[in-house]
């Protein structure tokens, strides 16, 4: 839960910091996905990942994914807006909020991919055991 918390308020700072500028214009291989996007995407992603192993123990894993899902959007969102609103050198994007969004649906997606893996590699151990 305390990285978590140090995550977050490193992820506030480099969201709402108005001295530091990403650099949007650049591609990655003639593509059109800048690497700001990426760095939207791996930001939330890894948001949503820390989010679902703190709460991974809740009986209602459903419940945490959804609430996860929605909290790391939110933030997401929100961040973008708090650009707008609170510093004069960054701005509001929706390409950005988006692949915020799309970040935290990839954490948990991710989460629950590993997590299948490795309930299904104890299995076969158990099975290869007996």
């Amino acid at each position: 839960m305390r990285v978590l918390a140090i995550y977050f308020v490193m992820l506030a700072f480099l969201s709402l910091n108005p001295w530091l500028r990403p650099d949007s214009s650049q591609t990655i291989d003639n593509i059109n996905i800048s690497r700001d996007k990426i760095d939207h995407v791996a930001a939330y992603g890894l948001l949503s990942l820390l989010f679902m192993s703190a709460y991974r123990r809740h009986k209602q894993q459903w419940v945490v994914s959804f609430m996860v899902l929605l909290t790391s959007s939110l933030v997401g969102v929100l961040f973008e807006y708090c650009q707008l609103w609170f510093t004069s050198t960054r701005q509001f994007s929706y390409y950005d909020a988006i692949a915020n969004v799309f970040g935290a649906v990839l954490g948990v997606t991710l989460f629950w991919s590993y997590l299948f893996v490795a309930v299904k590699r104890v299995s076969q151990r158990r099975k290869v055991s007996m």
